[in-house]
């Protein structure tokens, strides 16, 4: 009876410690100061689209639902585990590619806010391949051929992390 019970109990343990070390391993502190860099960011840069004269409401409600999306994630992300990560991750890369849609052709080419906006998606790849998501190799190729507007307007990527950093740092 004692050799089943210190069975059961080591079993136990041994299940408990492997779940336990799946699921809270942290977050890569990188890979959470990527996600808000991106998120104060566009946060400026939608705030700079506001400033211009002409640009539909509807517009400017789909970047601020999008924007409080990405702001409500990069929270979740200073607290996740690896393994919560992934789905945030891959939501972040999603809304921004939305907003890089929706922005780039109601501003001008050359402004500050299409660069914040283009660091942004130059650093979609590093973050979603900081947590091994399939859709990193995806971006990665947008990013190398450059993600099309609506209207044909290419979203230009050819920023390397360090330089996207630094702009999305300046941007706010």
């Amino acid at each position: 009876m004692l050799r089943r019970h210190l069975l059961r109990t080591v079993a136990a343990a041994a299940v408990a410690a492997t779940t336990a070390c799946a699921t809270t391993t942290a977050v890569p502190p990188q890979l959470a100061t990527d996600v808000n860099l991106i998120a104060t960011g566009l946060a400026a840069a939608i705030a700079g689209i506001k400033q211009i004269p002409g640009v539909p409401i509807a517009a400017l409600t789909q970047l601020d639902a999008d924007l409080a999306t990405i702001q409500v994630d990069a929270a979740r992300i200073t607290s996740a585990t690896a393994g919560t990560a992934i789905s945030t991750i891959q939501e972040i890369g999603q809304v921004v590619e939305a907003i890089a849609a929706v922005a780039l052709p109601l501003i001008p080419g050359g402004s500050t806010v299409e660069t914040t906006i283009e660091a942004a998606v130059s650093l979609l790849p590093v973050i979603l391949a900081a947590v091994g998501s399939a859709g990193a190799a995806r971006t990665a190729r947008l990013a190398g051929d450059g993600l099309a507007s609506p209207e044909g307007r290419a979203v230009r990527t050819t920023f390397t992390p360090e330089q996207a950093r630094l702009i999305l740092a300046a941007a706010h």
